[in-house]
């Protein structure tokens, strides 16, 4: 009967320390991928906008500016289109404000912004 009792109990602290460990080995690995994912999402948009400004270099440099404006004025109007309507911090309404400013001395910014918010009006319609 001791032999059993004390077999139990050694299951069970085992069982516990088992599954103690395994939670916890668990949770560091989702968190490892989470931040690994985070990451990876971090470098490739990184990559994205290295690439838009290494094309509009090159632009600039062989004489194609408005071909250059043309490329950067993208990632302004999409910023514009995701908060121009919920400026919820100063630093989104100054940078409204700038492309508000830059839109309305700049044809190929304001169309682009243009653009982006038809565009947008669209797609939410067809849903």
């Amino acid at each position: 009967m001791k032999a059993f009792i004390l077999a139990s109990v050694c299951l069970l602290v085992g069982l516990a320390i088992g599954g103690y460990g395994g939670y916890h080995f668990h949770d560091r690995h989702v968190t490892n991928e989470a931040v690994k994912l985070m990451l990876e999402g971090t470098e490739a948009s990184e990559a994205e906008h290295a690439v838009r400004a290494t094309r509009a270099i090159e632009s600039i440099e062989s004489g194609e500016t408005q071909k250059a404006v043309r490329s950067l004025s993208k990632a302004i109007a999409y910023y514009y289109f995701l908060y121009a309507d919920h400026p919820s911090t100063d630093r989104r309404r100054q940078i409204c404000a700038m492309i508000d400013q830059l839109a309305s001395t700049n044809k190929i910014v304001a169309e682009e912004i243009t653009n982006e918010l038809s565009y947008a009006q669209t797609h939410r319609k067809s849903q």
